[in-house]
């Protein structure tokens, strides 16, 4: 498994835009990606789930209702009908073809998985695509991290997790896994402590108060995921 490749700007920590520019445009959305894109993100993150048929789409829940105007089960709608759902800003439903798309490679991406078999569906789109971009895979589900190791093993692959527990980071070294994901809202002061400890890069979610974040930085974290990351960049420039 590679490494975690490091930020473009050599020294300052990376600032990954959570589910697109997602303080500028509904999550997960096409408007979010293109914002992220124009506005030359670190990286940027975004779900994928599988329609009954097995096709990679991108949305964060199970079901579509809290970010959509209808509200189905994705796991059990074909891809044909996902397609013709609207988001609550009008757009549809993207597809992770459609993400690839839009990003065309110019950022970083980082694909996590919300279901068994989706890294296999999105490692099938990525050589459809011929896609050449910088990637980082991820999930909380340890079967899909050993399912990246295996089938995308040149591509740096993290695990998600709420509690970094002693379990998630031998997990991690035994794997050649590239990095750990933790909740910033369970993230004790001992837990900071053993995850800096490890030697594992570590981006904790979701982080959107500026104090905050660079607290976290302070302690060791290597960026963080952020609903605000555009913005949160550019404070940390002006520090």
């Amino acid at each position: 498994m590679r490494p975690f490749f490091p930020p473009k700007a050599p020294g300052r920590p990376i600032f990954v835009a959570h589910r697109g520019a997602s303080d500028r445009a509904l999550e997960n959305s096409p408007a979010a990606f293109a914002l992220a894109v124009e506005g030359g993100a670190d990286m940027i993150e975004f779900d994928v789930r599988l329609s009954s048929d097995g096709l990679p789409v991108v949305f964060h829940d199970d079901r579509t209702g809290r970010t959509a105007k209808e509200n189905l089960a994705v796991a059990r709608t074909p891809a044909a009908r996902l397609r013709a759902v609207r988001l609550k800003n009008g757009e549809t439903l993207p597809s992770l073809a459609d993400v690839l798309e839009i990003v065309g490679g110019i950022v970083p991406i980082n694909i996590e998985s919300k279901a068994p078999g989706a890294i296999a569906a999105a490692a099938k789109e990525l050589s459809k695509a011929g896609y050449g971009g910088e990637l980082l895979l991820s999930s909380g589900l340890r079967e899909e991290c050993l399912a990246a190791r295996d089938l995308l093993p040149g591509i740096p692959c993290g695990l998600v997790t709420r509690r970094p527990s002693a379990s998630d980071l031998a997990f991690c070294l035994r794997h050649g896994l590239s990095s750990i994901h933790p909740a910033r809202r369970l993230l004790t002061v001992l837990r900071l402590r053993s995850v800096a400890a490890s030697g594992i890069p570590f981006l904790p979610y979701t982080v959107d108060d500026p104090a905050e974040a660079f607290a976290l930085i302070a302690a060791g974290a290597a960026g963080v995921f952020s609903n605000r990351a555009l913005t949160l960049r550019e404070e940390w420039t002006r520090r």
